[in-house]
């Protein structure tokens, strides 16, 4: 089996198109991988992940990069609490609707839900948190993370809004009572519409240039008027102008009207 052969095996298997990402790279990482476990060839290392269901979790992590922190680049969620947020919420007349696509373990969406109820409290706002991985979806819907998983989580913030032990913290109830996780495809499946804020932040990195501005159509043709894309602290989107953004700070994408 070659590298070819594989990619469609395993489009057909868990819906991953490895089309999409950039191929030298995955063909270096996988091959990495696969020696990492002293599998010979594309064919033995597909029937590893197809009967093996610990590897194949494994190698739907290593695709996705599953990566999960609490206020990710704080200098940028300072901006989007002063800034972006004020903003959205002075155009909105029923309250915010927030995506967090690629949520991995819901570390992003649950700090969203947080900021609002700190700084915004008497706003109503729902967030959609999706991820193509099941199983991770399931631990985020737990939101319990250990603690290493929120040591940058301010004292304050910690204490009213955790339960904590000594190996880590629970996300309290009234954070997640506003969050719903669904499984999506970004590469597959329809979006739904009229988000304010749409975050995907290091999701990407390793899609082709074609890929990620299928997805930033795609992410535009969601938003509100006025809604903003809000991408990781790497990310810059090369020709947000021919997709109809502007860039009222960077990393953060506004749809124009």
């Amino acid at each position: 089996m070659d590298y070819t052969l594989f990619k469609r095996k395993v489009n057909d298997f868990i819906g991953f198109d490895l089309n999409s990402y950039k191929q030298k790279q995955m063909y270096r990482r996988l091959n990495s991988l696969i020696a990492r476990l002293n599998v010979k060839t594309f064919a033995d290392y597909f029937n590893l992940i197809k009967n093996d269901p610990s590897k194949l979790e494994e190698f739907k992590n290593f695709v996705t990069i599953n990566v999960t922190e609490f206020f990710r680049n704080p200098e940028k969620f300072d901006d989007l609490i002063q800034f972006v947020l004020p903003e959205l919420i002075k155009n909105s007349h029923n309250g915010l609707k927030i995506w967090s696509a690629g949520c991995s373990l819901g570390a992003e969406a649950y700090t969203l839900s947080i900021i609002m109820q700190e700084n915004f409290r008497f706003v109503p706002y729902s967030i959609i948190a999706t991820d193509i991985d099941e199983e991770i979806l399931k631990k985020a819907k737990i939101g319990v993370y250990m603690e290493n998983e929120i040591r940058n989580i301010p004292k304050h913030i910690l204490n009213k809004y955790f339960t904590q032990n000594d190996k880590g913290g629970a996300i309290q109830e009234n954070v997640k009572k506003n969050v719903t996780f669904k499984k999506n495809n970004l590469l597959q499946d329809i979006f739904e519409r009229d988000f304010d804020l749409i975050l995907c932040r290091n999701v990407v990195i390793y899609f082709t240039e074609e890929t990620k501005n299928i997805l930033y159509k795609k992410f535009y043709d969601s938003l509100k008027a006025n809604g903003i894309l809000f991408v990781g602290g790497t990310e810059n989107i090369l020709n947000s102008k021919e997709l109809g953004f502007i860039v009222p700070k960077p990393f953060f994408y506004k749809k124009a009207k």
